[in-house]
């Protein structure tokens, strides 16, 4: 839950909507400059892996279990019967050829237009 700031002169020391007052966070001490000092830089960690690389190892296993998955999803697959397969098939082919001849009949007429400018 996000925590309501009040605005300049509001902080009139009641408490909030839940009854407790919001905690304040602790200050932190000062460091002298004997403690900075005596403090050493971290040294640099030597170079590994990113994290997101990935080995060949575990790339052949995502491989097999996405081809696992498909296998899975096309089980589920509600498959059309032979009658269902040839009637799509035969619409296909039936609309196929009335775009064809439609287009066929503009090409003709727009070249006898053309010609007929040119």
């Amino acid at each position: 839950m996000a925590r309501i700031r009040p605005s300049k002169g509001q902080d009139s020391g009641e408490p909030g909507p839940g009854g407790a007052e919001p905690p304040v966070p602790a200050k932190k001490p000062k460091k002298s400059d004997g403690d900075r000092k005596a403090q050493k830089r971290p040294r640099r960690q030597p170079k590994t892996d990113k994290p997101g690389s990935v080995t060949k190892s575990v790339q052949e296993g995502r491989s097999r279990r996405f081809l696992g998955e498909v296998i899975i999803e096309l089980k589920k697959v509600t498959w059309p019967n032979r009658a269902q397969l040839f009637q799509a098939t035969a619409v296909v082919i039936i609309f196929v050829a009335v775009v064809a001849i439609y287009l066929g009949v503009i090409d003709t007429l727009m070249s006898a237009l053309i010609d007929a400018i040119f």
